[in-house]
């Protein structure tokens, strides 16, 4: 009867200390959660679009979405889009003040930006600290001052509403193909036909030799 008075024991020992590792990982989880869910976020303090006309900081808004890649020197390995599924829109000054979430904990990640109508900016090696973190794409290592880097345009094949119909991240003979279908067209919102590149009201051979100008090229990796 003593050893299966032990016995018991020792099984119910076990069983709660196991309840209690379960609490435990269950605790853990959460924490690491809560960091990946909202600890980390990100705004725009500049990303301008190439080519458009009007004043500076007027007319430089365009749909977008984040990429969050491994910091490497070697092709990055996209972590996150964001968002998935959807896109966010800069300003008409080409900035983008909403705190957004990132979804990654605190580190050193490269931070691609992928505008409607351009190839993908890539910031390299950007510490990304717990809290708001800003970022400027005019500028090679994200500084604050206003750089000369503009996003490339002529990137504008696909659908244009999600991160996964914005385009192939080349400039080539589709988007010549998708530009040429809608020539002469007016677009008087500025903005309602995507090779309409310098968003004035008319699709017309300026937006085509701005594309051609960047003709082959690819998004940064």
């Amino acid at each position: 009867m003593r050893v299966g008075r032990r016995t018991s024991a020792l099984v119910a020992a076990l069983l709660i200390a196991g309840t209690g590792f379960a609490f435990a990982a269950q605790a853990l989880d959460v924490t690491i959660s809560a960091i990946v869910a909202g600890d980390v976020t990100g705004t725009v303090q500049w990303a301008m679009p190439q080519g458009r006309v009007g004043a500076t900081e007027t007319n430089d808004d365009t749909d977008f979405y984040f990429t969050i890649r491994t910091s490497s020197d070697l092709d990055d390995v996209i972590l996150q889009t964001i968002p998935a599924s959807s896109l966010l829109t800069t300003d008409v000054d080409g900035t983008f003040a909403t705190t957004t979430n990132l979804v990654v904990t605190p580190g050193t990640y490269d931070v691609g930006f992928k505008g409607s109508q351009h190839l993908t900016r890539v910031l390299d090696d950007v510490t990304l600290t717990s809290g708001n973190n800003v970022l400027n794409f005019t500028q090679t290592d994200n500084s604050a001052p206003k750089g000369s880097q503009v996003l490339l345009a002529g990137d504008v094949n696909g659908a244009g509403t999600t991160p996964a119909t914005l385009g192939d991240d080349v400039v080539n003979a589709v988007d010549i193909s998708t530009l040429l279908a809608v020539l002469d067209d007016d677009d008087l919102t500025g903005n309602g036909l995507r090779p309409n590149l310098n968003q004035d009201v008319v699709v017309n051979s300026v937006d085509l030799s701005l594309m051609i100008s960047n003709l082959d090229e690819e998004g940064e990796n």
